[in-house]
């Protein structure tokens, strides 16, 4: 009994023994299988991120899509630059043209205040003499024959009109009718108190003399002569028309209102600002007009006939001199207009769609020519060299890029 019983024993912790064993094996094997678990884990997360990076057939649709799309806003975006550097340089020349002119102006106001302050104090110097008051009273006496004359000092701007007064006025003191016709139609400065201008002449284009050519009738009729500081030299004649001469040959000459102004410039341009606000501008070199309405249209005429009309609102007009006419949008369709009647348009896609007049039609794409004929036939060529044609009557007929006949419903 003994003896079994210690068998047992030994058998007993064989068996926790062969246990230990097994449960250490089953845990290494264990710790094995989840490292290799592991690993195939990373590798199937990584494959999975690799995977995702490759956009499928929708997504790349999606992205060819958009491709196409940032194209088209990129072209457009050109189209816009281009505009808006071209109205930029225009309006950038416009402003360096009015800041030279009003920089004139201004010189210009410099000068005739010098000279109406010289006159106002040459004025006090005559009317402390017995001669001014014979001055006075003829100029009344006249005032009476022709109520339009008026001298008073407030509006006298230059010594010039003083001497006139006394060879008008204090030699001939009994003949007024001859002393009206020297009063001046229009002043050269303005009245110290705000008082208005004397009436001007009608507005009209004035052709003034050459200055190389002076004649006694125009010393005559020129009321005054200016000489600036700058070499400027400025005519005012008794119409109220002014000429001024640049030092470099340009000739400017305004109005009697001052609405109508023609500027001839030393190299052969001509400017002419016109009494409706029209502005023209002929350039020599290249013998084109130049054309600005008040609305914000601009016309140019090229000297090989063709004309263009620039719109406010982005539009431009080309007129050929085959009288083809061409509009270009602002949102960068085009149309042609041939003189045979033929329509071609374009659209931002790049579209194009032909009309002729025969009544065919044309639509030109990226993918297909398609050609309809006014029986309804349709003909349409892809870009393989396939053409598919459908008859009105139903049939069907396809070819290849060689001619032969892959399809056709009548066979």
């Amino acid at each position: 009994m003994i003896t079994w019983f210690g068998h047992f024993r030994k058998e007993i912790a064989d068996f926790e023994q062969q246990k230990a064993k097994e449960l250490a094996r089953i845990e290494e094997f264990k710790k094995e299988e989840m490292r290799k678990l592991q690993k195939e884990r990373k590798v199937f997360e990584k494959y999975t991120t690799a995977a995702r990076t490759f956009p499928d057939k929708k997504e790349r649709e999606e992205i060819q899509a958009l491709k196409q799309q940032v194209a088209d806003l990129q072209e457009d975006l050109k189209r816009k630059e281009a505009k808006w550097s071209s109205t930029h340089s225009r309006l950038r020349c416009q402003i360096e043209m009015l800041v030279k002119e009003n920089t004139d102006l201004r010189e210009e106001i410099k000068v005739m205040e010098r000279f109406r302050i010289d006159a106002w104090k040459k004025a006090e110097a005559i009317e402390s003499s017995p001669k001014a008051y014979q001055c006075m009273t003829a100029t009344k006496n006249d005032e009476s024959v022709n109520p339009s004359i008026r001298f008073q000092k407030s509006h006298i701007s230059s010594g010039t009109q003083v001497e006139k007064c006394k060879k008008n006025y204090l030699p001939t003191r009994g003949n007024p009718s001859q002393r009206s016709k020297s009063v001046p139609v229009r002043d050269l400065g303005s009245s110290d108190k705000g008082q208005a201008a004397l009436p001007r002449e009608p507005l009209e284009l004035v052709n003034f003399p050459d200055s190389e050519y002076k004649t006694k009738e125009e010393k005559e009729e020129i009321q005054g002569e200016i000489n600036h500081p700058d070499g400027k030299v400025e005519k005012v004649y008794k119409n109220g028309c002014r000429l001024i001469l640049f030092p470099n040959g340009t000739r400017k000459e305004v109005s009697a209102d001052g609405k109508s102004v023609t500027v001839n410039f030393f190299n052969g341009d001509v400017k002419q600002v016109m009494p409706d606000e029209r502005v023209i501008y002929y350039y020599a070199a290249a013998q084109t007009t130049h054309t600005t309405y008040p609305e914000g249209l601009e016309v140019l005429h090229f000297s090989s006939g063709q004309i263009e009309k620039h719109f406010p609102d982005g539009r431009k007009e080309i007129t050929f001199p085959d009288q083809t006419i061409k509009n270009l949008f602002a949102d960068g369709q085009e149309e042609s207009i041939f003189p045979d009647g033929t329509v071609v348009r374009v659209q931002r896609d790049g579209n194009k769609i032909i009309e002729f007049n025969n009544g065919q039609r044309e639509l030109h794409t990226s993918q297909f020519k398609r050609r309809e004929y006014p029986d309804g036939t349709v003909k349409t060529v892809y870009t393989n060299g396939h053409q598919e044609t459908k008859y009105t009557s139903g049939r069907v007929r396809v070819k290849d890029k060689d001619g032969n006949v892959l399809m056709d419903t009548d066979l």
